[in-house]
């Protein structure tokens, strides 16, 4: 009875931590991961929650509730910003700019993540390359990009302060951690079966919460030691085509008017063809035509003697 008093009063505090996580990191920004609610530690044993706790706990475990519900005073934590940079900028040579990119970074000591290029000659090749280096040389780098640029079209740079989170993720690391060293030494001390599993499901919750959070930590870490700049490289139009005159070529002339002179007598012949073939057609209609201008003609003669 007295170790499901202490897992009770276990639960419920890591509960109490859970809904104060959650209100306090309901104001965060949209762009942030949420930390994990406490509340599926409870939810295996809900007969275990309705237990009332008792009005007084043995010493040994009397500050049970308080030590996970309330972490320790927070020194001034160094600030973390993770900086990002986009540019678009045009170069010379977009494969020799690319590479000279790529080297950079690595002196520098960071890393490509990604790279694309498009386009197959050097007038139409566009690439779009995406590199990591340690924020305290963040502006370096860019110097270094930009002095490969003939021309800066565009130039971006943010930072995303995440000291805020990450300090609540710390306070609520410490709590969950004080909540498993609490539950190792019930499950140390269970006497009955049932009481071990309750506790140990208890523990997996928190662990894997546990787990999450110090996941959550370290990509911040790194996001914030490492910044990204993201560079479009566009190379150099080339000038425009100058259109000369053409001089005057005499035998060029001669060889058009001849080449249409031989078109003409082609076309003649042609219309030939075509009034031949349709010889039975209009030769007929000619002869009527004829014969009746004859005889009218022959009528006004005769009228007119």
């Amino acid at each position: 009875m007295r170790t499901l008093r202490l897992i009770s009063i276990l639960l419920l505090a890591l509960l109490l931590t859970a809904c104060g996580w959650q209100a306090a990191t309901s104001v965060e920004e949209a762009g942030r991961a949420p930390a994990p609610a406490g509340g599926p530690a409870g939810a295996p044993m809900p007969e275990l929650m309705a237990t009332a706790a008792p009005a007084s706990i043995d010493e040994t475990y009397g500050d049970v509730a308080s030590s996970a519900a309330a972490p320790p005073a927070q020194p001034g934590a160094q600030r973390l910003v993770i900086k990002t940079a986009s540019l678009t900028v045009e170069v010379e040579d977009v494969a020799v700019a690319e590479a000279r990119i790529s080297a950079r970074a690595a002196e520098l000591g960071g890393y490509v993540v990604s790279a694309q290029s498009s386009g197959s000659d050097t007038a139409s090749r566009v690439a779009l390359i995406t590199f990591r280096v340690p924020a305290q040389r963040f502006d370096e780098a860019l110097a270094g990009v930009e002095g490969l640029a003939r021309k800066v079209f565009s130039r971006t740079i943010s930072g995303d302060d995440v000291t805020e989170e990450f300090v609540d993720l710390e306070s609520r690391l410490r709590n969950l951690e004080a909540t498993r060293d609490r539950l190792l030494d019930l499950m140390a001390r269970a006497t009955r079966v049932e009481d071990a599993l309750q506790v140990n499901q208890a523990l997996s919750d928190v662990q894997g919460q546990i787990e999450q959070i110090q996941g959550r930590m370290k990509y911040l870490q790194q996001s914030a030691a490492f910044s990204a700049i993201s560079v479009e490289l566009r190379p150099v139009p080339p000038p425009p085509a100058i259109i000369e005159e053409d001089a005057w070529q005499p035998l060029r002339v001669a060889r058009t008017a001849l080449r249409d002179l031989v078109s003409f007598g082609q076309e003649l012949v042609n219309l030939g063809i075509v009034i031949l073939i349709w010889s039975p057609v209009w030769l007929p209609i000619l002869l009527l035509a004829r014969w009746g201008w004859l005889r009218l003609s022959g009528r006004h003669r005769r009228a007119t003697t």
